[in-house]
């Protein structure tokens, strides 16, 4: 049975409903469905986004972080990477500070590209495995969900 991680504290970004932290390097670079990644950024909208940056464009990944279309109204995102290589984990949490204080763990690992969500309450027993989702590009899409400064 896989050990949940103690929570970050490192990195913390604020964000407010509808944000997005914009893209943050993950600290190595994984591969899902044949395609690969090194940068993410987190939304409270209930998403977090997986690109990569470092050579050509590819088509981005999405991994829904709650089910049913739940938001977060804002709150804090946390994030660290963890272990060596080639076995290191990107940490993430995002807290969100409305009623009800909900509170999510994502794990990316390095060699399988397998990314693990656990909600706070789960404390025992698996995360729940999400497949990365390829996004079609879109400029709606792009102007929606942008930090704002």
């Amino acid at each position: 049975m896989p050990m949940l991680e103690a929570n970050t504290t490192a990195n913390p970004v604020l964000l407010g409903e509808h944000e997005t932290t914009g893209l943050i390097p993950v600290g190595f670079e994984f591969e899902g469905q044949g395609t690969r990644y090194d940068h993410f950024e987190v939304s409270t909208d209930g998403f977090i986004t997986f690109v990569w940056r470092s050579r050509h464009r590819s088509p981005p990944a999405r991994v829904s972080l709650v089910e049913d279309w739940t938001r977060f109204g804002g709150g804090c995102v946390t994030y660290e990477v963890r272990g060596m290589a080639p076995r290191r984990r990107l940490i993430v949490a995002l807290t969100d500070d409305g009623p009800g204080a909900a509170a999510l763990q994502v794990t990316v690992h390095e060699r399988t590209g397998i990314v693990e969500v656990r909600s706070a309450g789960q404390s025992f027993g698996e995360p729940t495995t999400r497949q990365l989702d390829i996004v079609q590009s879109s400029p709606l899409r792009e102007n929606s969900a942008r930090k704002m400064g």
